[in-house]
C-alpha cells in the first residue's frame, strides 16, 4: 500500500484456523505494461502448473507455484507500493472501509492508492468471491481487477500481519517521495467553516502547507496570505492553487513573524487568521528530511532547511544535561536522563549521524511496551527543539489579535498536548474581563480581554475523518472571535 495515503484498521478478532489474504486494486493502479506482461507470463505458467498437476509432477508443481508467487511481487505487489496518488479517494476509501469494519469475517485491511489489502476468516459457507462481491457493491464506482490475489495464511502468520495493521494505525508512517508534496488537511470543512470566509475578506494562512485550508477559504470569494517555511511546501500550494490567480499571496518565513510579515506587504488587519501547528506529512514522510524513525534518513527535523541547527547538531553536541532537558520538556519522555546519557556515549565512539541509528539506540534503553515505538517521545522532542515550534506558537499567539480586525476571528490546530495547553492558557487569558487572585479583595479588570471563545471546548475529527485519515485523531480545533 502507499504509504503516504494508506488507512490500516486491525480487528480485535483472534485469527483461527486457515486465513486469506485478499490483494485486489484498481486497473489504474498499475502501468499498463505491468498488466500486460503480468497476463502474458501469468497465463504460460498457469499453463504449465495444469500440465504438471495432469502428470504428478509434483515438485515441478511446487517451484511453478514459488514462480507465480515470484511473478505475483514483481508485477502486482511492488508497483503497488508506487501507485499514483491521484487515483486515491478518500471518499470512496471511507465506503469500502465502512463495509470492511461492519463485516465480522474481516480481521485487519489497508487501504492505499486504488488498491486494497485484507485480512479474513471465512464463515459458514461463505467464500472468497462472495466476500468480494459484498465489497464491490459497496463501491459501486470502483472498478475492481477482474482477478483479485488470494493468498491461504496460517493463524500464527495472520496474527502477525493483523499486529502489523495495528501497529501502522499509530506509528509515523514511512518513506515518503522526495519532490512531492500530497497533505491530508485536518478538520477541513470545521476550520473554514469557523473563520466565516466570504467575498471581499482578507484571510491569512500561518501554515500554507499543501494549500488544503487555503483552497477552501480562496473558493469562498476570500482573499488569502499564505505563509510556510518549507520551500517544497510553498511551491506546491503555489502550483495547486495558481487558478486563483491575485487573490493568492505567497510568503516565505516562520508564522512566529506573521504581523511582522504582512505589515511589510502593507497589510495591518484581517478579517481571519488560521495556524495548523506542527509537521505535515510530507515532511514526515520524506526520508531525507529526517523525521521519522521508521527508516533510515540523515538526522536533520529542520522544517525550514535553510535553518542552521539540525536535529544531529544537537544530539552530537548539547550537553548531557540540556539533552535530557529537552526529551522531558519538549516530549515528556520519563527516561530523558538515560537516553540523554545513553546518546553521550554512544557519540564519543562515533557521531550519531542517521534516525535508525538514534532509534535504535533509544530502542536499547527503553525497551517497547505496547503500539508505541520507544523513539517517538524523543523525536517529537527534538523536532519541537530543532524549530522552536513551541517558541513560535508563543510569538503568534501573543501577535495574532492585533492583526485582527473586530470581528476577525482566530484559529488554531494543534496536535499534542503541549501545543493545545498553550492556545487553550491563552485563548482563555484573552477571553476573561476579569481576573482574580487569592490576595486581591476583588476582582479586577483583565487588561488582555479582547476576545471571545467561539467554540467552549475544542473541535476534535469526526469519525469519518478518523476512519480516512489516522493521523488526525490528536487534533484539536480552538476558536476565539476579537471583539
Amino acid at each position: 500500500m502507499d504509504p503516504a495515503t494508506s488507512i490500516t484498521r486491525a480487528k480485535a478478532t483472534t485469527p483461527q484456523g486457515t486465513c486469506y489474504r485478499v490483494l485486489m486494486w484498481e486497473p489504474c493502479a498499475l502501468p499498463q505494461e505491468c498488466r500486460e506482461a503480468w497476463e502474458t507470463q501469468r497465463r504460460e505458467l498457469l499453463g504449465r502448473m495444469r500440465d504438471a498437476g495432469i502428470k504428478g509432477a509434483r515438485g515441478l508443481l511446487s517451484q511453478l507455484e514459488k514462480e507465480l508467487k515470484a511473478l505475483t511481487v514483481k508485477f502486482i505487489e511492488a508497483p503497488l507500493t508506487q501507485a499514483p496518488r491521484a487515483a486515491f479517494s478518500f471518499a470512496r476509501a471511507e465506503a469500502l472501509g465502512e463495509a470492511l469494519q461492519a463485516h465480522d469475517a474481516v480481521l485487519a485491511y489497508r487501504l492505499g492508492t486504488a488498491a486494497a489489502e485484507v485480512l479474513m476468516q471465512l464463515e459458514g459457507e461463505e467464500t472468497v468471491a462472495d466476500m468480494l462481491t459484498r465489497w464491490q457493491a459497496a463501491t459501486p464506482d470502483m472498478t475492481w481487477c477482474e482477478q483479485p490475489i488470494v493468498q491461504a495464511m496460517s493463524a500464527a502468520d495472520a496474527v502477525a500481519w493483523q499486529a502489523e495493521c495495528d501497529s501502522e494505525e499509530v506509528a509515523d508512517t514511512p518513506e515518503y517521495t522526495s519532490g512531492e508534496f500530497h497533505h491530508v488537511t485536518v478538520l477541513l470543512h470545521e476550520a473554514v467553516e469557523a473563520l466565516q470566509p466570504a467575498e471581499g475578506k482578507v484571510m491569512v494562512d500561518a501554515t500554507l502547507g499543501g494549500g488544503g485550508h487555503t483552497e477552501q477559504l480562496l473558493s469562498a470569494g476570500a482573499e488569502v496570505w499564505g505563509i510556510d517555511q518549507d520551500p517544497t511546501a510553498r511551491a506546491a500550494a503555489k502550483a495547486r492553487l495558481s487558478a486563483f490567480g491575485d487573490k493568492l499571496h505567497v510568503v516565505a518565513g516562520n508564522f512566529r513573524n506573521a504581523a511582522e510579515m504582512l505589515r511589510k506587504h502593507g497589510v495591518e488587519q484581517v478579517d481571519g487568521l488560521l495556524a495548523d501547528i506542527g509537521i505535515s506529512s510530507p515532511q514526515v514522510d520524506c526520508a531525507e528530511r529526517g523525521f521519522s524513525f521508521l527508516h533510515e534518513g540523515p538526522l536533520d527535523m529542520r522544517m525550514n532547511p535553510a535553518a542552521p541547527r539540525s536535529a544531529a547538531d544537537i544530539v552530537n553536541t548539547a550537553p548531557e544535561g540540556e539533552l535530557a532537558d529537552i526529551l522531558w520538556q519538549y516530549g515528556e519522555e520519563r527516561a530523558s536522563r538515560a537516553i540523554a546519557r545513553r546518546i553521550v556515549q554512544e557519540r564519543a565512539k562515533a557521531p550519531i549521524t542517521t534516525t535508525t541509528q538514534l532509534a535504535a539506540l533509544i530502542a536499547s534503553v527503553l525497551p517497547r511496551k505496547g503500539k508505541q515505538h520507544p523513539a517517538t517521545r524523543s523525536f517529537q522532542a527534538l523536532r519541537i527543539a530543532v524549530n522552536d515550534e513551541l517558541g513560535a506558537l508563543e510569538a503568534l499567539l501573543q501577535s495574532g489579535l492585533s492583526l485582527l480586525k473586530s470581528g476577525g476571528r482566530f484559529a488554531v490546530i494543534t496536535f499534542h498536548s503541549l501545543e493545545d495547553r498553550a492556545v487553550k492558557r491563552y485563548f482563555e487569558h484573552v477571553c476573561k474581563p476579569e481576573i482574580d487572585r487569592p490576595e486581591w479583595p476583588a476582582p479586577r479588570p483583565n487588561p488582555a480581554y479582547a476576545a471571545r471563545l467561539v467554540y467552549r471546548k475544542p473541535i476534535t475529527p469526526a469519525e469519518a475523518e478518523l476512519t480516512a485519515n489516522p493521523r488526525s485523531r490528536s487534533a484539536k480545533l480552538r476558536v476565539i472571535e476579537k471583539l
